[in-house]
């Protein structure tokens, strides 16, 4: 039992290994650039090594995708938010409070997502994962009395999105908490919070 730990403590260094080397590549060139020998280098191991783990660099950067998005959710800490509202504003700004902070610790590989020309998917994933994330919460009554929901929600999470992404491309020039109480602020002014 005690070899299959060491075993998978070596599997997770490696993989943490190639995606660091991976996002510190990507930051520095332009996808297509990027070898399978240059991470492996990056990553001091051999190509046979990432072959082992990943099928190409399409799949790895498929699976860093996945597993930054995946990330981001459990960071947010909403996911009673797939099944009910949150009523608590100290729960919700605490749970963007948490989803800044990730951005802050993983800024290399969410700065080099959003402004590469190559990865327009991935703004396009992170903005569904947010939509998932905010559905529930919308106020349909009130200021948005009316308002189609579809286009409520489109607006909503698109400008987060775009927000995450000027704080980025600005080297995150205010605290997560700041952005935080910031984003909570505007959301509930335009009634997309509800403390019902």
């Amino acid at each position: 039992m005690e070899a299959k730990v060491k075993k998978d403590r070596r599997i997770t260094r490696t993989k943490e290994a190639i995606n660091r080397a991976f996002v510190e590549l990507f930051a520095e060139k332009a996808f297509d650039r990027i070898t399978i020998n240059d991470i492996a280098e990056r990553a001091n191991i051999n190509r046979a090594t990432v072959y082992l783990h990943y099928a190409d660099k399409y799949d790895l950067l498929d699976k860093c995708i996945e597993d930054h998005l995946n990330q981001m959710v459990t960071a947010c800490s909403l996911n009673k938010s797939f099944q009910q509202k949150v009523t608590d504003l100290f729960e919700a700004t605490e749970a963007l409070k948490s989803l800044f902070a990730y951005f802050e610790d993983h800024f290399l590989f969410f700065s080099s997502m959003l402004s590469s020309q190559n990865t327009v998917a991935f703004r396009e994933c992170m903005l569904g994962i947010t939509k998932t994330l905010i559905q529930k919460q919308i106020d349909m009554e009130g200021a948005n009395r009316g308002m189609d929901p579809e286009v409520t929600l489109q607006f909503t999470a698109s400008a987060f999105v775009g927000t995450v992404e000027w704080w980025i491309a600005n080297q995150m020039p205010h605290t997560p908490a700041m952005m935080a109480e910031q984003a909570m602020k505007l959301l509930k002014r335009h009634d997309i919070y509800c403390t019902v």
